[in-house]
């Protein structure tokens, strides 16, 4: 999954919004857009979001 996923799946319409659901910092948010998500932060969202979101474990990121 990417930032892009989560933004669609929430209905953010900004980075501030998204870490508001999220509760993680707009610099957490901004990040991910960078670099990806973290697989582990991936993995927690997968199970919070019951499925409707999939980790993507071919991304090699910590």
């Amino acid at each position: 999954m990417n930032v892009d996923d989560l933004k669609k799946f929430y209905n953010c319409r900004s980075y501030r919004q998204m870490s508001k659901i999220l509760q993680v910092s707009d610099a957490a948010i901004c990040k991910w857009g960078k670099n990806g998500i973290p697989i582990r932060r991936q993995a927690l969202l997968q199970i919070q979001t019951n499925g409707a979101l999939k980790a993507d474990l071919k991304q090699n990121v910590a």
